[in-house]
């Protein structure tokens, strides 16, 4: 680490980054406080997945030296703390754990560096890398965030189309300190277990017009599966007060190379339509899933997918699934208070290792968030949710019915 803040000194010290690279830079430091508890409703293992952990999330993200083609350095640099947890109520996702004693660790921590260089508006980036696209996501929802390590490419040099491809070789999961293969999920033992020491992925959006966006990514993970996608957005605005949105995605996913996971087969046709009124969002979803096989996602992780379930994946083979979801900004009457609840459905899932071929799930969700506008705590955000999930799969399922709270309180200093 030590090595990292004396080379950026000397970097900075120099005359040729006294202009944008330090003034296009920025530095920003976010506390989260996290409680986490996913209290099962039938016999497990353990009876929840429980801590409670404060974590720190430092950026340090330069901007670009002068020239035809610009250098920059990104630092990420986290560190997350135990303040109660113990081996009984593990689970979480949040602290590392001891393979032997499954104690959870005191402390931990990661410093991650990224090399950039941009030429007009095409940027590289090598080294520590945080993708967020349909096909890959760099998981933000526990303690710490997880993050890769690879070389990545962004162009928008196309009026209108933005593309990007990335070379990835290791992750580093939420809960962990250390870059390890990339894996796929084994959720209720869809797939062989199997890991990989590359992917990559391709893709970008084109805006066809103010109404149209299409997007189309393809993800190559090496020897266990590819994955790809195409899709279209289009905006209708029916007043100044109300606008409708709809999204149709379709994924193609297949067995890759030496196939190390098994047989991967399966077509996922997405839906989602939100109607926005002045504070209001109606948003509606469906996942139709064909093929033999579940959809496949990478371990660890979470899925660019659209409808976002906490305990609950809803990704099983030949599911039919919907999701009702509404939300409400109180920004008219108590500014920065906003309201979500959402409901998810789950039928026709084939699994008969999990006890039959037309298996259902359900999930329902409430968040509330507070974000302060005034006063010395300006911008402390204060968020609760509470999911209840059940379905009627055999107790040897991973995913087990219960209830689940969240509660987080994050600050965000932005020092320039």
């Amino acid at each position: 680490m030590w090595k990292i803040w004396i080379a950026s000194s000397m970097l900075l010290s120099t005359p040729v980054f006294a202009n944008n690279f330090i003034d296009n830079s920025s530095v920003e430091l976010t506390t989260r406080n996290f409680y986490f508890d996913r209290d099962f409703q039938e016999q497990s293992a353990y009876p929840a997945s429980k801590d409670w952990s404060q974590g720190f999330i430092l950026k340090a993200n330069s901007g670009y030296t002068e020239g035809k083609i610009g250098f920059g350095l990104d630092i990420l640099a986290t560190a997350g703390f135990k303040l109660d947890a113990d081996a009984e109520h593990a689970g979480t996702g949040n602290l590392p754990r001891d393979a032997r004693s499954n104690e959870p660790a005191d402390s931990y921590g990661e410093v991650g560096v990224t090399a950039k260089a941009k030429m007009s508006q095409t940027e590289v980036k090598v080294g520590t890398l945080m993708p967020m696209n349909p096909v890959l996501v760099a998981s933000p929802a526990r303690l710490l965030p997880q993050t890769y390590r690879g070389i990545s490419v962004q162009s928008k040099d196309i009026q209108h189309l933005d593309i990007q491809a990335a070379y990835i070789n290791q992750v580093n999961h939420r809960d962990s300190t250390n870059y390890e293969n990339i894996k796929i999920s084994g959720v209720n033992k869809r797939f062989i277990p199997a890991e990989t020491d590359g992917l990559y992925y391709a893709g970008g959006y084109y805006d066809l017009n103010k109404a149209f966006k299409f997007t189309s990514f393809y993800l190559g993970v090496e020897d266990l599966y590819d994955q790809a996608l195409v899709g279209i957005q289009h905006k209708y605005v029916l007043n100044e007060r109300t606008n409708l949105t709809s999204q149709l995605r379709y994924y193609r996913s297949r067995d890759e190379g030496q196939a190390k996971a098994g047989l991967v087969d399966n077509d996922l046709l997405h839906a989602h339509f939100e109607l926005k009124h002045d504070s209001h969002k109606f948003i509606l979803s469906t996942f139709q899933h064909h093929g033999e096989t579940a959809f496949p996602y990478l371990s660890g992780g979470e899925t660019g997918l659209l409808i976002d379930t906490w305990p609950g994946d809803f990704l099983n083979a030949k599911e039919k699934v919907y999701s009702f979801r509404y939300e409400y900004d109180f920004k008219n009457t108590i500014p920065g208070l906003h309201f979500m609840t959402r409901y998810t459905t789950g039928h026709n899932i084939d699994a008969p290792h999990l006890g039959g071929t037309d298996l259902k799930e359900d999930e329902l969700d409430f968040d509330l968030g507070y974000t302060l506008q005034t006063g010395l705590l300006k911008n402390l955000g204060l968020r609760a949710r509470y999911a209840i999930y059940d379905n009627n799969m055999l107790p040897t399922a991973n995913i087990k019915p219960n209830n689940e709270t969240r509660i987080n309180i994050d600050y965000t200093w932005k020092f320039k």
